[in-house]
């Protein structure tokens, strides 16, 4: 215990310096285009943490696509048809799509492995079918408008029409919470046989883990998580149709786990969210039609170079510094 203490500390201080330093920064850069490929990048940053959970579960989901979109439409009909307030149209999306994971984790979640992902992929399609065509809700292809939300915080009035800012501190607070949580879950018992499932669902089995009830829950938790990321990027957007959340959105939070790194429960998500979504902004404006290409044969490289993503630097620095240390001394 005395070696993880201080390990402890130095990892929170990090993080701690990290998040002051997010806090500040719409203090020291007013440029309105980096602002909101931030957001953006926050929004991918709840989508990422929520497949990394169902991941990490021993489960590859491909609908998440699906559970975003889900929680958009109810948050934008929510707002739209009975006005709720944003905070309470944000627990919509999250409800909602939390529910249809529910009852789709109970059924297919028995069987698990590949035909978990099949079932995730026909959601999607299903999803986009139903959002496509039930036009008496959904609008069709003509999608539905959003207002931007009034937040009233005592006599205090902030405006979302105006300013990208206060996007900005809300989702940056909702990824605090989101990390808190998947951190605090990988800790506890819940996380240890969430692994143990992962690893090995037969030995898990038979030392008496109920594998169903431990998937659903992981399931349940990363389709709220990810439903609420749907509904904030709706009221962004301040539109939601049946191309917002495309079935590609899957494979993306796919690319980003593994870049950041794939068994990672909060940093790699993170990491590989912010990246990919800079980088592909970036890549997309200077690039056109040759973005796909140079950020496959990018991805490709990193996964070359660190195949457990880029957490493992913090490992990878150390080993290379000493190595580097050790030649100058011998040259010296």
């Amino acid at each position: 215990m005395k070696f993880i203490k201080p390990k402890l500390k130095l990892t929170t201080i990090l993080v701690i310096v990290l998040v002051v330093i997010a806090a500040l920064f719409p203090l020291l850069v007013k440029d309105r285009f980096t602002l909101s490929i931030l957001v953006e990048a926050g929004v991918m940053c709840l989508l990422a943490l929520g497949f990394a959970a169902v991941l990490r579960s021993g489960q590859l989901s491909l609908g998440q696509a699906a559970f975003a979109a889900i929680g958009g439409y109810m948050a934008a009909i929510m707002a739209t048809k009975i006005s709720a307030p944003f905070w309470l149209a944000l627990l919509g999306g999250g409800i909602a799509s939390a529910v249809i994971a529910f009852l789709l984790g109970i059924v297919i979640l028995r069987i698990g492995g590949l035909c978990f992902s099949i079932a995730t992929l026909a959601l999607g399609e299903i999803a986009v079918i139903v959002f496509r065509n039930w036009d008496q809700v959904t609008q069709g292809f003509t999608g539905i408008a959003v207002n931007a939300p009034l937040i009233r915080i005592g006599g205090t009035v902030i405006d979302f029409t105006n300013t990208i800012i206060p996007y900005y501190y809300i989702v940056l607070l909702f990824i605090v919470a989101a990390a808190l949580i998947f951190w605090r879950i990988n800790q506890s018992r819940l996380g240890r046989i969430s692994r143990s499932v992962a690893v090995s669902p037969i030995l898990s089995e038979h030392l008496g883990m109920y594998l169903t009830k431990y998937r659903v829950l992981m399931f349940v938790l990363a389709a709220f998580i990810t439903g609420v990321g749907g509904a904030f990027y709706v009221y962004y957007g301040a539109w939601i149709g049946p191309t917002l959340f495309s079935g590609t959105l899957s494979i993306s939070l796919l690319i980003m786990c593994v870049i950041g790194g794939l068994w990672s429960p909060v940093a790699g998500p993170i990491i590989g969210a912010v990246i990919y979504t800079y980088l592909g902004t970036l890549m997309q404006m200077r690039l056109e039609g040759l973005r796909p290409l140079v950020f496959g044969l990018l991805v490709i490289v990193l996964v070359w170079i660190l195949p457990n993503g880029l957490v493992a630097l913090q490992y990878k620095f150390p080993i290379w510094f000493k190595g580097l240390y050790r030649k100058l001394a011998r040259t010296g």
